[in-house]
């Protein structure tokens, strides 16, 4: 029975009864084996490993032999270790392309089951198959001519992959911008009934209606909000930043006490400590929803009796705004995919605040376009702080 000190064979092989056949074979005489279906899927296991030696069928699809097998010879903790092809194709000159490529033997298909591990055994012990003399130059010529063909076919195809990319993108946006004006109608009248029923020109509610109205009012504030991330998406993502003098610290300042009163309901201690800073050439809508989404997600993801501090600092090269929360935190897998959009963190945590997952992608989209920058740093259940850095110098300002 083959041991964790067995000598280890990687065999790269798509045919599964060939797999069987090879595995059982050997694993009969104490080797130990590893199957890999595909070039990359046997790349990733060796990267991982040091197999004692590696089997590879030439005809594999996709990254065939040849070019796993130079990839393989690359890696530097595989020097020394015996790569053998083996493959059905008995035509003049396969070996020799298998030896040009960077393999050490060839071993012919049907393979010989009583043969097969002396085979291997062999080539363990050392035994290398070399090129007739003055072959070398020629082959290697015809084989750096097939990589480069290679090369641009794949090239071709991920021209052809990207631009179909691209407009499947643009109907994408197309049909989201097109849905969101066709739900913010009726949600105009909607939401102006309810401000009707709350100020109380349709007449008295009792307790019950009263109570009925504010969860209506509150979902329907809320799929409005989550309508302007995603026209708003749209919109910052096609057109240029309109730069004027803004004030950061009014800004700033303005929406920590716009966002007083819900942190209060939520149970949240919302602290400020902001720097008065000199005027900023930036777009201030587009400053404005991006703030205000980080404030958002902050007091979201904080549960009751957490906090949210923000600061504001000018150092007279750049605004440094800082809003930090004791919440749930985000998973460190998922630190470089937040800013992505649509994206959601897929964590029990995360399950009880729905939302389209928009609100740090405008984030990233409106800092950037100010050539500034945005970061996290987070935990799960550690709170998160995310850093906005605007330099006071645009591009094409």
């Amino acid at each position: 029975m083959p041991t964790q000190s067995s000598p280890s064979i990687l065999y790269i092989e798509d045919n599964a009864d060939n797999q069987r056949l090879v595995q059982r074979i050997l694993e009969s005489r104490g080797y130990l084996v590893q199957l890999a279906a595909d070039g990359p899927d046997g790349i990733a296991q060796a990267r991982e490993t040091r197999p004692t030696l590696i089997l590879v069928d030439i005809n594999i699809p996709g990254l065939d032999g040849y070019e796993t097998t130079t990839r393989l010879r690359g890696m530097n903790h595989l020097q020394g270790v015996p790569i053998i092809a083996v493959t059905a194709d008995g035509r003049e000159g396969a070996r020799a392309r298998a030896l040009v490529a960077g393999c050490d033997g060839y071993i012919t298909k049907p393979i010989d089951p009583r043969r097969l591990t002396e085979q291997l055994g062999e080539f363990i012990g050392g035994k290398r198959e070399e090129l007739p003399q003055g072959a070398e130059t020629p082959l290697l010529r015809e084989y750096s001519h097939k990589l480069v063909e290679r090369l641009e076919q794949q090239v071709r195809e991920l021209k052809a992959a990207n631009a179909e990319l691209q407009e499947l993108d643009q109907l994408k946006s197309q049909f989201l911008a097109t849905l969101s004006h066709e739900l913010r109608t009726p949600l105009t009248s909607i939401l102006g009934y309810l401000n009707l029923f709350e100020r109380g020109t349709l007449g008295p509610l009792n307790d019950a209606q009263g109570q009925a109205i504010d969860v209506i009012a509150r979902n329907a504030h809320t799929l409005t909000r989550q309508l302007n991330n995603l026209l708003y998406l749209q919109e910052v993502r096609s057109t240029q930043i309109k730069c004027a003098s803004v004030s950061l610290y009014d800004m700033v300042l303005r929406l920590v006490v716009e966002q007083q009163a819900r942190a209060a309901d939520l149970g949240i201690q919302l602290e400020s400590a902001l720097q008065p800073t000199q005027p900023y050439a930036g777009d201030a809508t587009a400053l404005e929803q991006a703030i205000r989404n980080l404030l958002d997600n902050a007091l979201k993801f904080t549960p009751r009796g957490g906090y949210v501090r923000v600061t504001l600092h000018d150092d007279g090269q750049r605004v440094v705004l800082r809003i930090e929360d004791s919440g749930i935190g985000i998973p460190t897998d998922a630190l470089e995919k937040i800013f992505v959009p649509f994206y959601q963190v897929d964590s029990s945590l995360a399950r009880p605040h729905p939302g389209a997952g928009l609100g740090l992608a405008i984030v990233k989209h409106v800092i950037e376009a100010h050539n500034g920058h945005v970061s996290v740093r987070s935990a799960a259940g550690s709170g998160s702080v995310f850093t906005v850095v605007l330099p006071r110098t645009l591009r094409n300002a």
